[in-house]
Parts: structure tokens; sequence; C-alpha cells
């Protein structure tokens, strides 16, 4: 078995680079009869090439290799898309970004991030597989697609994912932190969206709404469960709504809504819209493009086609 860690420098706001850089050099001093090797990746798509890059070489050699994101959830998104359709290679994640929202699905815990930060413990984990989400659109008339690890978020959230992506830039402002800052400058906007939402053919959704999201996993903006049924390996993509609500009433359902308990709350069905779908097409009502964010990258694109991909990468699990 071989491994590489593939470094972000830009996660978590630049802070954590020269603290797991000297963690996997001393991993590797440790560890010297394994085969493993530090990787950086200097701009955008990087993890991708350099991941399919290390799979290929190898498969070609016909070993395993473990092929860990050291960042946040858009370094394990790329690595992800970078091994999709190479049976050798193996998803691993140290979450050094400002989000890792991610981690806290795969390890079932919005703590987590704690337990796979621990590099030596990596040498233990389980292989399995899990789902991915794969988003295609059209540009420039020609079509484009992404693996998502994650999920996607429109609307209020998105909005205040977008914001929240450049409140993060600030000195002492957490991942969590510029989740929240976000929410309570959008909340004064309270701009939300106007879509057409189908799911496995049948309408969810038409008109406007507060938010949406189609989730692989249950976490969004540093740690809120906004899918508490998420599953990685059920085949399935969680889709829920929110209607357009007054602002004191979102207010008072945020809290529920932070921690994961919305559907707990009497009546919710009569503001909220839920179901598991194995294909959704969202289509924005209110001119030709809309924004959006996957695993904490900013879209904009016309109408846009999600579908669940089963099974489709090995993943280590702690």
């Amino acid at each position: 078995m071989k491994y590489a860690f593939l470094v972000n420098p830009a996660s978590g706001q630049g802070k954590h680079d020269k603290g797991i850089v000297a963690e996997v050099e001393d991993l590797i001093k440790g560890n010297p009869n394994r085969d493993i090797k530090l990787y950086y990746t200097r701009a955008e798509k990087d993890a991708t090439y350099l991941a399919g890059l290390l799979a290929e070489e190898s498969s070609m050699k016909n070993e395993e290799i473990v092929i860990f994101a050291c960042g946040g959830d858009g370094t394990v998104q790329e690595v992800a898309n970078g091994i999709y359709g190479h049976e050798n290679a193996i998803l691993g994640v140290i979450p050094v970004g400002s989000g890792n929202d991610f981690v806290r699905q795969l390890g079932k815990n919005r703590d987590s991030g704690t337990k796979y930060r621990k590099l030596i413990e990596q040498f233990d984990g389980m292989v399995t597989r899990m789902d991915l989400i794969r988003i295609s659109w059209i540009e420039n008339g020609e079509e484009q697609s992404r693996l998502i690890t994650n999920g996607i978020n429109i609307g209020f959230d998105g909005n205040t994912a977008i914001l929240a992506h450049d409140l993060k830039k600030l000195p002492l402002v957490s991942g969590t932190g510029s989740y929240i800052m976000a929410v309570a400058v959008n909340l004064a906007a309270k701009k939300g969206q106007k879509l057409r939402i189908t799911a496995d053919g049948k309408n969810f959704h038409t008109g406007k709404l507060l938010l949406a999201t189609a989730a692989n996993g249950g976490f969004c903006g540093g740690g809120v469960q906004s899918c508490p049924n998420a599953d990685l390996y059920d085949g399935l993509i969680e889709l829920m709504a929110i209607k357009d609500l007054p602002r004191r009433r979102f207010v008072a359902l945020f809290p529920k809504y932070l921690s994961g308990k919305l559907f707990s709350i009497r009546g919710v069905e009569d503001i909220v819209s839920y179901t598991q779908a194995k294909n959704i097409l969202i289509e924005p009502m209110l001119g030709p493009k809309m924004k959006f964010v996957g695993d904490g990258e900013i879209f904009e694109t016309g109408p846009i086609r999600i579908d669940i991909v089963p099974k489709a990468i090995k993943v280590l699990v702690l």
C-alpha cells in the first residue's frame, strides 16, 4: 500500500499548511518501511490532476494507493474527481480546511474532524465504497460536469456560503463563525431564490423559496446539520427546500436547522419540503443563470442536473 498526502496551502485560510507538512514529514521519518510521499497543490484543480496522475501510475504498477486530501471540502472534492474510475485508488481525508463538513458526515459526528486529524490512525482505517453526486450543466454550448462529495446549496444557504467564503479571509474568523456572520447579513436582505425543482421526474417545488439543498452529506456551513438523514452509502440524494418565510419565523426556526432538529418541529411539513431521489433537475426562474455552492466552490450556471453515482469511489473510514 502506498500513501500520498496532497496538501493545499490555501486551506484553512492558509494557517494549517506548516503544521500538517511537519506532521507528514514526521510520519515519513517514523515509518521508513512505508511508502509515504508529500505533495503540494499550487492552483485550482491541481489536486484533481495530481490524484489522477498518482492513481494512474500506481495502477500501472498494480499497486493500491491512499491519496489523502489535506485541506477543506474543496480539496476533498478535487481528489475524489481525480481518483474516480481508478479501482486501485482510495480517498483519505485530513481535515485542515475552514468548514470540513464532509469529514463530519464521514465520521457520522459533528466533531469527527478531531479523529481524522490524527495521521497515525489512518494506517488502521477501513476501506469502503461511497456515493458521489454528479452535477451537469451547459456552458458555451457544451455539457460540463463535476463530481460532488458533500452537497450543493442554493438560495439563502448558498448566498450565505458565498458570503462566508469571503468572510473566512478575515483575521480571527473561523469557518463556523463566518457562516453565522453571513447568516446575519443575508437575513437582513432575506434573499432567497425562485426555482423549478424536479425529483425523479416529479415536481418537487415551483416558485419562491428561501433555500434548497441537494446533498450526499448531512452538514454544511462549518457544522450546520442541514440534512440529518444523509447517508454516504445509500444510493440516494437528500433534497430539502424551505419555503419563503417571514424573517421572524426563520429566525425562530434557525437554531433547530443549525442542530439538525428541524424535522422535529410539529407542522414543519407546511414550510419544509423533503425527499430522497436519484436524479434532480433544478432550473432558475428569475433569469438564465443562478449562483450556488458545491462543496464550498461557487458556481454560476443555467439549469443543473444532479445524479447519484452509487458506490463511486473507495474511501478510508476510521
